[in-house]
């Protein structure tokens, strides 16, 4: 096996576990989300979703990073602004 594809594979395998992580970053914040939400509007204040993840480990940017990203993927929406509901 020549350098090139190991390199290739090398990278190929960072790749993917890069993706495994984010999928569990965005999963473990997915449950943060569901245990501060409550009622029967299931909607939490953006700022609590930011606090309490930073006391498990989050950055305020992870965080922010992480919410667009499962707005985008439709998973919740800001139903106004600073507030965060599931769908």
């Amino acid at each position: 096996m020549d350098v090139d594809k190991l390199m290739a594979y090398q990278n190929m395998v960072q790749k993917s576990l890069r993706n495994e992580e984010q999928i569990d970053r965005k999963i473990e914040l997915m449950t943060i989300i569901n245990h501060l939400t409550f009622g029967p509007k299931n909607i939490v204040q953006k700022e609590q979703i930011i606090l309490e993840a930073m006391s498990h480990g989050f950055s305020e940017k992870e965080v922010d990073h992480i919410l667009q990203a499962l707005i985008k993927e439709n998973i919740i929406y800001e139903s106004s602004p600073g507030f965060i509901k599931k769908r």
